[in-house]
């Protein structure tokens, strides 16, 4: 028994319109470089289709092309990033832990955490060191009361 795709068939016809319409594109800007790879009867197929006659017009209908792909590539994104909310707020409602541990999975990134000693020395050897600094420093000097504009001492 054949198993169902998971992905809606509404996904699954835009992924499907995103490769034909950048399998058109492709052999779109094959014809503007006047390459004849691509054969006449595809050349007057996609003429016809999208109503042009001069290689002028090739431009404006391949941005068109491209901002198409690309406005259906983010629908897709979109669907992608909200399909992933519901499944997090599901899984927050459901299991609190496993949710913070797929939260977790997600974004470490350490491969190869240094050993123990490592780390001591590292830190050994920034705060180990004796520092002189210069004790002339505007910053470093103690702040000098001064009398505040109504007359009466400051409490230090």
């Amino acid at each position: 028994m054949e198993q169902e795709s998971k992905t809606p068939p509404w996904v699954r016809s835009i992924q499907e319109s995103i490769n034909d319409i950048r399998k058109e594109l492709s052999a779109l800007v094959e014809m503007r470089r006047d390459n004849r790879k691509v054969m006449n009867i595809k050349r007057t197929r996609l003429l016809k289709k999208y109503n042009t006659e001069k290689i002028e017009e090739l431009d404006q209908l391949i941005e068109e092309l491209k901002q198409k792909v690309s406005a259906k590539t983010q629908r897709l994104s979109r669907h992608r990033k909200r399909q992933n909310q519901y499944y997090q707020n599901k899984l927050f409602r459901t299991d609190c832990k496993k949710f913070y541990n797929c939260l977790r999975q997600t974004y470490s990134n350490v491969n190869n955490a240094p050993a123990k000693e490592g780390v001591e020395n590292f830190w050994r050897e920034i705060n180990g060191k004796k520092v002189q600094h210069t004790g002339e420093a505007g910053w470093i000097k103690k702040p000098v009361p001064t009398k505040s504009k109504h007359g009466m001492e400051p409490n230090m």
